[in-house]
């Protein structure tokens, strides 16, 4: 029997420590990490904003009356952010989540004028939400529409419902006992702040408790700039789909209570209300991602950003501040949370980069490629030997190709996936001239339309570029709004037509500079950057036009868009110059090569030596510069300076840039797809108007045509990749004649020779 001896000595430097040390020192290391600024920033900025406007408006901000309010105020639009933690954190982005409220606010109102139960009207409202949401997944999840094009485009169409619901016109009228639930009160607290709390309680289990909260962190954990693959998560055997349905009809029943409570709080359907909603609340998402998760969407973080940027609000506005500066201050705090969030989590991709060029230069993958590079060099020379043709019958079989090439390029270039849009234009100049013929088949209307859409043209041509080097510009109709305003206020200003023209168009070239900082040096996803542009250009818009059209425009300013060459008008030109230009530089230089490269995969791009930020620095500044021009002429076609005229723009130019990708050239952006798709949509929002349809069609339409482009253009490619690629990588098998290739790893074996008596 053996014995162990243990010795007993002093303790050495090495040992662990007591576990009350680790324990106390734990705790320290939790506090401090608690109170980092990175982590409550939010709560840093809300004492700091409550100590400056305290000073500064003393007399109105520490009213207890104006921290009511603001609770109250703002309930609503934390109840929309809470529920939109869901599907970002499953890395959705729902761009109609204004449109959503708007939609509950007056489906509840017309149902109550209608002598609908009030609790019976409430539910349906949160139907009408879910709903919504069950549309925008099926767009997003069959049809493959990236979550932020299927949103924007749902939002459209959810205008046209609010205009036909509301008439265009506010609902009043309503049950006197509904106004009790937006303002109602318990201890001085209105009813809708308990909703919030208790609505922000439900989510924050679900997410944080609950398998089905974990569920949803894993889908969007995987998922690139918010509209990459959650294939992780596929892998892992959790059904993604059904957690984007799941995040996607709660988010809409949400936004449908919120809209429910807004119509209580003003006691009237107010079609105009849900749009402003959209920026606060994916700033609140947003900055509340960086405060107390480490950079994950959570519920209470955003609770505590949405009210840290309502009392910045509230705070300017007291001081007498302009009433652009909400525009001002929600893109500034959108721009600042993506930004910090990124910050928190810096991206690897250069790391990975150097990582993969050591491991590509190893001895192994050397010999690898060398190995692979023989084999198919003897593959692709037994196959050449098997296929060349008798001399006798090389001359016949060359002219037979030649002939059967032409006949499959005649065919393609007719198909209907290559040219639906030529295809849908003629149908509807078909429909229309029997529908209306009186109108819609005179000269006048044909010339008005090429001249009015134009500009639309000119702006969806420009937006080619960064559409096509990856980059979503959602800023493109503030751009055009703000070279519209920006001419007219120097040639009031007696700045010479030239130069005022010239500074508009750096104005836009500016723009672009500074969304291509944002995108590349703050690391911010293009379209929530772009987006928080677009706020902030519809505050410089109004700063420059002082809230209304600006007149008295020099008369010799209007022959721009409206002088006339051959019965044209001269913005056509233009349009076609720069067309041509673009075309020019994307398909004939290499330039462009780069801009579909970067736009294909920017990582291998920038690998292979194409420097992306660069491509995607000269795609943004060129959209910007044509978008100021499209400003100048159609100030120069309306004879003022309209400061509301921009972002009206924006659907109709995305669905001509996406429909445009489905023409000629195979699913690319391309310049003339876009051109045709623009005039096609045009034809059909004209032909609808001049059947004396309501003035909600256009929207119904362009949001109809952008998802159909969008879609066709995600069924195109998916239905190649299936045709195709499997193909392409597929090894062919040694017939009967044809030997197999010789294996790397013996270069002296002979090939194994099949007979064709072998057994």
């Amino acid at each position: 029997m053996q014995t162990t001896e243990i010795a007993v000595g002093p303790a050495r430097a090495t040992d662990a420590p007591e576990p009350e040390v680790v324990h106390e020192a734990d705790w320290r290391v939790r506090f401090r990490r608690a109170l980092a600024f990175g982590n409550i920033s939010a709560l840093y900025l809300l004492a700091l904003m409550v100590v400056v406007f305290a000073l500064w408006v003393p007399d109105t901000f520490l009213t207890s009356g104006t921290w009511r309010s603001l609770l109250s105020d703002q309930a609503v639009t934390c109840l929309v952010a809470v529920g939109l933690v869901l599907p970002t954190a499953a890395g959705v982005i729902d761009l109609a989540v204004g449109a959503q409220v708007g939609l509950g606010a007056v489906l509840v109102a017309r149902l109550l004028v209608s002598n609908v139960p009030i609790p019976v009207a409430i539910v349906l409202s949160l139907l009408g939400g879910a709903a919504v949401g069950l549309f925008s997944w099926l767009m997003i999840t069959r049809a493959r529409i990236p979550s932020f094009i299927a949103t924007l485009a749902v939002s459209s169409l959810l205008a046209a419902a609010i205009a036909w619901l509301s008439e265009s016109q506010q609902i009043v009228d309503l049950p006197a006992g509904f106004g009790k639930l937006g303002t109602g009160q318990l201890l001085g607290i209105t009813y809708p702040v308990y909703i919030l709390l208790a609505v922000a309680v439900l989510l924050w289990y679900v997410l944080e408790r609950t398998p089905a909260g974990r569920r949803v962190y894993a889908t969007g954990g995987n998922v690139n700039a918010m509209g990459g693959s959650s294939e992780a998560a596929e892998l892992a055997g959790i059904r993604v789909s059904r957690v984007i349905l799941f995040s996607l009809i709660t988010s809409g029943a949400v936004a449908g209570l919120a809209g429910v409570l807004l119509t209580s709080q003003l006691s009237t359907g107010d079609p105009t209300v849900g749009p402003g909603y959209l920026l606060p609340v994916i700033a609140a998402v947003f900055l509340g991602s960086t405060q107390f998760r480490g950079g994950r969407f959570n519920i209470w973080g955003t609770v505590v950003a949405a009210y840290t940027l309502a009392v910045g609000v509230k705070g300017l506005q007291l001081a007498g501040l302009p009433i652009w500066i909400p525009d001002l201050f929600n893109g500034t705090a959108l721009l600042a949370a993506v930004g910090l969030a990124a910050w928190r989590k810096p991206p690897v991709t250069r790391r990975e980069a150097i990582l993969r060029l050591i491991r590509n230069n190893t001895t192994t993958a050397w010999t690898a490629r060398r190995a692979r590079r023989s084999e198919l060099l003897a593959r692709a020379a037994t196959a050449d030997g098997a296929a060349a043709p008798a001399p006798e019958t090389a001359g016949a079989a060359d002219d037979a190709m030649h002939e059967a090439r032409w006949v499959v390029r005649v065919r393609r270039a007719v198909a209907f996936q290559n040219v639906s849009a030529l295809y849908l234009l003629a149908l509807m100049v078909a429909v229309f001239s029997l529908w209306v013929p009186d109108t819609f088949l005179t000269s006048g209307t044909w010339r008005s339309l090429l001249s009015d859409q134009a500009v639309t043209c000119l702006v969806a041509v420009g937006l080619v570029v960064p559409t096509a080097a990856g980059v979503i510009d959602l800023a493109i109709g503030a751009e055009v709004g703000l070279g519209a305003v920006l001419v007219a206020r120097l040639l009031v200003g007696h700045v010479p037509t030239p130069v005022a023209i010239v500074l508009s168009l750096l104005g836009g070239a500016a723009v672009g500079l500074f969304s291509w900082l944002m995108i590349t040096r703050a690391r911010i996803p293009s379209f929530i950057a772009t987006l928080a542009v677009s706020s902030l250009l519809a505050a410089a818009v109004a700063w420059v036009s002082e809230s209304q059209q600006i007149v008295d425009i020099p008369a010799g300013f209007g022959k721009l868009g409206t002088g006339q060459l051959l019965g044209i008008t001269y913005p056509v030109y233009i349009m076609l110059a720069v067309a041509v230009l673009l075309w020019y530089v994307l398909e004939r230089t290499p330039a462009g090569r780069r801009v579909y490269a970067t736009g294909g995969n920017a990582q291998a791009a920038g690998l292979v030596g194409v420097r992306t930020t660069r491509v995607i620095l000269f795609a943004l500044i060129t959209s910007g510069a044509v978008a100021g021009l499209a400003g100048v002429l159609l100030t120069s076609q309306l004879s003022t300076g309209d400061p509301t005229v921009g972002p009206g723009y924006l659907l109709p130019v995305i669905a001509a840039v996406f429909l445009g990708s489905t023409q000629f050239r195979g699913g690319r952006f391309n310049i003339w797809g876009t051109v045709v798709a623009a005039y096609t949509l045009a034809v059909g929002v004209k032909g609808l108007q001049l059947a004396g349809l309501p003035i909600w069609i256009p929207d119904l339409f362009n949001g109809t045509a952008l998802l159909a482009a969008v879609g066709l253009a995600a069924w195109r490619r998916r239905h190649t990749t299936r045709r195709i690629g499997p193909g392409r990588f597929k090894r062919p098998h040694p017939t009967a004649h044809q030997p197999s290739a010789p294996k790397p790893g013996r270069p002296g074996a002979l090939p194994n020779v099949r007979s064709s008596d072998s057994n």
